[in-house]
């Protein structure tokens, strides 16, 4: 099964927007000082995320730093750097900081989820994994379904299709609205001749995704599909889009391809 850049990219997306700046939950602020520090650090995180998210980087470690001057012990500050430093393409900063992070608060999921991401995207699956395996054990953890989703990408990376399609499963139970998982299932059963539960799924796909332009993948798969379910008119119109959009594609080439069997 190919993996597409597409894949690559939702994690990206996850990594920039799976930073959870949660509430202030100081007890000890007799005189009112901790929570005052926690208030303002909260702020601060939030303004840092903002420049980041703005095309800001630079202004984001800046105040960062400023948390940290302030507070050496702060966990969020230091997993919000591993973001900054691996949108700016600066591995060996991100995982650095992301591990200091983990160190001081090993029970940040949301942080572990981004730390798994590097890892992935540096070609360290096996510690990816397990990365996400940790995460999903935290069931209160609001991103939990998309790890679920990450490590079945994982799975595909390390050729273990029947893990994937159980953590892709789990995921779409936790999150119906998950399209990566969606069109992954989809592929996994038409690869083992499941037609029938493969295009439900790969409808399913197509209702999260309406709107959006289909990726080569995607088309292609929609193509075999009708295909096979004799859908003339709508295999036409993957036809058509795949030779429009992706002339170039390893995809068009293997529905070339296919004309001559």
């Amino acid at each position: 099964m190919e993996n597409s850049n597409r894949t690559i990219k939702v994690l990206v997306q996850i990594l920039l927007t799976s930073v959870l700046l949660s509430g202030c939950v100081s007890t000890l602020s007799s005189e009112g000082k901790e929570q005052d520090q926690e208030v303002h650090e909260q702020k601060n995180l939030e303004i840092a995320y903002g420049f980041l998210v703005n095309g800001y980087p630079f202004r984001a470690i800046e105040r960062l730093q400023g948390i940290l001057k302030a507070n050496p012990r702060s966990a969020k500050a230091y997993g919000m750097l591993g973001v900054v430093y691996k949108a700016q393409g600066e591995f060996g900063l991100a995982k650095q900081n992301f591990q200091k992070s983990l160190k001081l608060d090993p029970d940040a999921s949301d942080v572990r989820n981004n730390y798994g991401v590097l890892l992935y995207e540096q070609g360290d699956y096996t510690g990816a994994q397990e990365e996400f395996r940790r995460v999903t054990e935290d069931i209160y953890y609001s991103q939990r379904s998309r790890t679920f989703e990450n490590l079945g990408i994982v799975d595909l990376r390390l050729n273990n299709q029947e893990k994937a399609k159980a953590h892709f499963e789990r995921a779409l139970r936790l999150d119906h609205n998950l399209p990566v998982a969606a069109f992954e299932l989809a592929e996994i059963l038409f690869d083992r001749k499941d037609y029938v539960a493969s295009e439900g799924y790969y409808q399913s796909y197509l209702a999260m995704t309406k709107g959006q332009r289909p990726s080569a993948r995607g088309l292609w798969l929609g193509i075999q599909l009708a295909k096979i379910f004799k859908q003339t008119e709508q295999m036409g119109s993957y036809v058509d889009q795949l030779s429009r959009f992706y002339p170039e594609s390893a995809q068009y080439r293997e529905y070339l391809a296919s004309l001559k069997k």
